[in-house]
């Protein structure tokens, strides 16, 4: 009989220590994954991540960043080979959700959040909403240009030649908004002026504002909260809100009809409208879509922002043509 006691002992050990394991496995086996696409800047994106994975950690968010333009490629590629891999759209091409949405790729969802973010930055039946405000304004180099000389409007922004720089609208979303804007509201002689005088084209709005921070050139147009964060590091920078208005960029997160894990993408979502996701992006310089979050320290709320009407839909409807025209303009 004790040879069958030590057995006993000896199996109640073994399962006692492959009860942890099994649910480690169990666990393990619970966890989902949503697919983010995004132009977020990659550090941004995946802090961001982070911060929800913590608070959520039966959902993993798998990142794929690259700039607007770019995205929108990668899905009209996976469309023509079996279907759109991600389940979620954080861009600051904002025109893209709408031909998203009249293409019937986009799930409609209104978040419980989205009660708290303004009727003009969100689809009315929820396919996309409002995540964060991004500004394309002038930033200035001080070192390189004073402040009483430096452009107060986006009219006398070309004047300023091969010491002016920005983003190409081929790559960044935010870019392609400004040139929509621009051009709908005025043609393309802006960008004809700019291209006489020698403005300069790089690939986005981050290189624009390291190039202006490093003194490259001495202003800028790119997007408020890169240059607050580089001001923060000590850069000799200063924002200039332009007297006609800055391009005021939602950047609308939206979770695609396609998606494997749709519970997964409305609590991404929940999460980057919610409180405490928007907290998060004000801690990273981000002015919040929230009226009930306070904006970054030196930075306007939303509601105290003057900024040009975007035209959407009209933007997506000639997105192609824009493009070729602005490539036109500027590189030939």
């Amino acid at each position: 009989m004790n040879w069958l006691r030590g057995i006993f002992v000896v199996l109640t050990l073994a399962f006692a220590f492959l009860e942890p394991i099994s649910e480690a496995f169990s666990a393990q086996a619970k966890k989902s994954t949503v697919v983010l696409y995004t132009s977020v800047p990659l550090q941004l994106a995946t802090q961001f991540a982070d911060a929800f994975m913590k608070k959520r950690p039966d959902i993993e968010v798998e990142l794929y960043r690259a700039g607007s333009t770019e995205v929108g490629r990668k899905l009209a590629a996976e469309r023509e080979v079996g279907g759109i891999r991600a389940d979620l759209l954080w861009l600051a091409d904002a025109p893209i959700y709408y031909e998203l949405r009249n293409r019937g790729e986009l799930l409609a969802y209104i978040s419980p959040e989205a009660k708290n973010i303004p009727a003009e930055i969100k689809d009315p039946k929820g396919h996309f909403t409002g995540g964060r405000l991004i500004n394309m304004i002038i930033g200035v180099n001080r070192d390189v240009i004073p402040l009483k000389d430096a452009p107060k409007s986006w009219r006398e922004f070309p004047e300023f030649g091969k010491k002016a720089v920005m983003g190409n609208p081929l790559y960044s979303g935010s870019n392609f908004v400004t040139v929509a804007t621009f051009v709908r509201k005025d043609g393309w002689a802006w960008f004809e002026r700019a291209r006489a005088k020698g403005v300069a084209v790089l690939r986005g709005n981050t290189e624009a504002a390291r190039a202006l921070a490093g003194r490259e050139f001495g202003i800028a147009m790119t997007l408020d909260y890169m240059i607050a964060g580089l001001m923060k590091k000590g850069a000799p920078l200063q924002i200039i809100w332009p007297q006609e208005g800055a391009i005021s960029v939602p950047s609308p997160i939206a979770i695609f009809k396609s998606t494997k894990n749709p519970d997964g993408g409305k609590a991404f979502v929940d999460y980057v409208l919610s409180r405490e996701g928007q907290e998060f992006l004000v801690r990273q310089d981000v002015i919040p879509v929230r009226g009930d979050v306070k904006p970054p320290k030196g930075q306007p709320a939303a509601s105290e922002i003057k900024f040009l009407p975007i035209p959407y839909e009209w933007a997506a409807e000639n997105a192609p043509v824009l493009r070729e025209r602005f490539e036109k303009i500027m590189f030939h």
